[in-house]
């Protein structure tokens, strides 16, 4: 039996390991994924950087991270929305509020008001309401410091 074969089946297993971890997505022990904040779910941790948390720029991408690693955010729950027209900012705000406490509140198992995580919604902007899948709030969990482990029951 030749060597060759096997050399050429080690070289293209080098490959595959290679291109395997170079792929996050492809490797649960990833430490962070980049990762559009309208394909977040439930239960998903992440870091969400300052310049959202302040304002200066919009949430469009944050590090999708695994729970048991430090973050700062975690998705406690997602509510769809509808209508045609946009209610605007504050209204959206107002709502998310009333909403994500709720959704707070039925994945850790008590108030936010009551926890040492504070309550942060993701609300569609203008733009992004044209598009009806991204018609959602997303309430957020945050806490600064960082965290490590969900949340999830954890009141």
């Amino acid at each position: 039996m030749s060597a060759y074969p096997f050399a050429q089946l080690k070289r293209y297993l080098t490959l595959f390991c290679a291109l395997a971890l170079a792929n996050c997505g492809f490797l649960s022990g990833c430490a962070s994924q980049p990762v559009a904040t309208s394909d977040l779910k439930v239960g998903d941790c992440f870091n969400m950087a300052e310049e959202v948390l302040t304002g200066a720029q919009p949430a469009g991408q944050v590090e999708r991270v695994d729970c048991q690693h430090s973050h700062n955010s975690q998705v406690v729950g997602i509510k769809k929305l509808s209508g045609n027209s946009y209610p605007g900012q504050k209204q959206l705000y107002d709502l998310a509020l009333k909403e994500c406490a709720r959704e707070f509140e039925g994945f850790v198992g008590i108030s936010y008001r009551d926890s040492k995580w504070d309550l942060y919604p993701l609300t569609p902007t203008e733009t992004t309401w044209q598009d009806k899948s991204e018609r959602k709030l997303t309430c957020v969990a945050l806490s600064l410091p960082e965290q490590k482990g969900s949340l999830k029951d954890s009141g």
